[in-house]
């Protein structure tokens, strides 16, 4: 075991671990990033970074090689998609390339900004801190949000419960917690004899590297003790026939193939929503119909209350208008019910970069929470007639960081409409609008009319994650809100951005604090004598040489 621990992590330490974090960012740099890939991929990462930036400088030829590697592995994961965004696809190929390239770049330099700080400080926390600010500030800034970043949003069930109160950042503060603890471990195995009969070079104090131990120990036990609550409270649907619930059937107008290859129009989606009576509010997917200007909308909407049956129908609409003398079109979504006012009426904010940008232009509006009255089925108790708060936002919108901070109660309903060009494109939107929903503690409708699109009801926090189908076909679902509503917003909502601050007073002052409390509580063993029980399980202070390599 010990020669082969020699012959990977010393004779050819390079080659091996280029080799296996290359190897291990084709399972994590996905368009749908899981937990557990991507913290394997930064934990090799962390356990490389002494190695790889062993010089005054962070540039050199391993580091090139291995910046331009993920860079190709991020993009080749995206290369389907991105292929069919554009009309060229050399234009595709390049923007994908620069994305990827920027993306791994923001990693290798929070890896080597940690790794240089080791030298002064060796509280555990700073890496997440970094990581999770790094991700934050990049979503704040790209325009396509957290769609293409780093982040996980898959396989974290047992931390769902942080979202709504942590928000996005929670998440990527996860992974690098957990990279810390394993990168540890690797760095206990890579220094320890390697012989049993073999002894250390150097005798050097050990009180520093007895400090980082426990601190490591100390983040793995509290990442270990917060997965607790989601396994003592499991989130399972709300029955609809309760009576804290109230049933609502919702559902998505998607009518089938374009016959001999035209486009659908009003009437389409009218005869098809007139198929959904079960429902009380049917979505209309992004762009479902075209206006010439403002007139011709609002005859469209006289025409849509008069033939539908249903109590609300969200209509998605491009709609054409005038703007200091400039013809100009936007994507918009409007809340249609029998009554001549339109109850919600929102604008598209975050366009697809080129494919939309360059036809379409985006509002700086957020959007605004309405109450609607929605009757009740004979079967449901009294009152037959029940408030039900919505609001909505337009596809790429839920993949920006907190869009809908501008509500002072939380809704429980959004109406989600998209068209996404592929597939996986598909697949990577509705990841995102989950992670929005559970932010929320709330339920999106999303409606999905593009090739492939993927639509359902999301709502995490509340036991549901459900894909209802996938390309063309409408579909009815009902489902259990809460009755009576509770509309106080989630800590996320309320205090957006507070995360960070919290993380950055953890990682900046949490080394000797943790260590109170925990000793406080004896938690932890004394120094003593966890000394002692590493040394006897080591048989020698090797793990004292990485400080020392450190410091080189």
């Amino acid at each position: 075991m010990g020669s082969i621990r020699y012959e990977l992590l010393h004779a050819h330490k390079h080659e091996f671990l280029l080799t296996a974090t290359i190897a291990s960012s084709l399972f994590a740099l996905t368009t749908t990033p899981s937990f557990i890939p991507l913290v394997i991929h930064i934990s090799i990462l962390l356990f490389y970074a002494p190695q790889l930036f062993n010089g005054r400088s962070p540039v050199n030829r391993r580091s090139l090689f291995l910046w331009l590697a993920l860079s190709v592995t991020k993009s080749v994961h995206w290369l389907k998609p991105s292929l069919n965004a554009l009309s060229t696809p050399g234009a595709s190929i390049l923007v994908l390339f620069a994305h990827g390239a920027s993306t791994s770049l923001i990693v290798l330099i929070t890896v080597f900004v940690h790794a240089r700080s080791r030298v002064f400080w060796a509280h555990p926390l700073f890496f997440p801190a970094l990581f999770a600010t790094a991700w934050w500030g990049t979503s704040q800034l790209s325009p396509v949000g957290y769609l293409t970043s780093w982040s996980p949003v898959t396989g974290f069930l047992g931390y769902n419960w942080l979202v709504p109160v942590f928000g996005s950042p929670i998440r990527d503060w996860l992974v690098a917690a957990w990279a810390i603890v394993i990168s540890a471990a690797l760095e206990t195995y890579y220094m320890g004899e390697e012989s049993p009969d073999e002894s250390p070079l150097l005798e050097v104090p050990t009180h520093g590297t007895m400090d980082r131990s426990r601190g490591t120990l100390a983040l793995a036990m509290l990442l270990v003790a917060l997965t607790v609550p989601s396994y003592v409270s499991p989130d399972l649907p709300r029955p609809i026939s309760s009576n804290g619930s109230t049933p609502l059937a919702i559902g998505c107008a998607l009518p089938h193939a374009k016959t001999n290859y035209r486009e659908l129009t009003l009437s389409d989606y009218i005869h098809e929503s007139t198929l959904m009576n079960a429902a009380q509010i049917i979505l209309w997917p992004e762009g479902a119909v075209s206006f010439a200007d403002e007139t011709e909308r609002e005859a469209a909407f006289a025409v849509i209350r008069k033939n539908i049956t249903s109590e609300y129908v969200g209509v998605s609409f491009e709609e054409s208008y005038w703007d200091d003398g400039r013809a100009l079109k936007r994507t918009g979504l409007a809340l249609v019910g029998k009554s001549n006012v339109t109850q919600l009426l929102y604008y598209k904010r975050n366009l697809v970069p080129i494919a939309e940008s360059y036809r379409l232009e985006s509002s700086s509006d957020p959007p605004a929470l309405v109450t609607i009255d929605v009757k009740m089925r004979q079967w449901v108790g009294k009152p037959k007639i029940r408030p039900i708060s919505v609001t909505g936002s337009i596809c790429l919108d839920f993949a920006m960081p907190d869009p809908f901070t501008s509500l002072q109660s939380r809704p429980m309903l959004i109406l989600a409409p998209a068209r996404t060009w592929d597939v996986s494109i598909g697949a990577a939107m509705w990841e995102q609008v989950k992670q929005r929903a559970l932010e929320l503690d709330s339920m999106v409708l999303w409606c999905d009319g593009g090739e492939g699109g993927v639509s359902g009801v999301a709502a995490p926090a509340q036991g549901m994650n459900e894909i209802i189908q996938i390309g063309e076909g409408s579909w009815v679902r009902t489902v259990g809100l809460e009755y009576p509503p509770d509309p106080r917003p989630t800590l996320n909502m309320e205090w957006s951005g507070w995360t960070l601050i919290i993380m950055w007073v953890l990682g900046g002052f949490s080394r000797k604090l943790i260590f109170r409390v925990i000793r406080g509580f004896e938690i932890l063993p004394s120094p003593v004598r966890l000394q002692q029980a590493f040394s006897r399980w080591r048989r020698g202070n090797g793990a004292n040489e990485l400080n020392l390599l450190m410091d080189d």
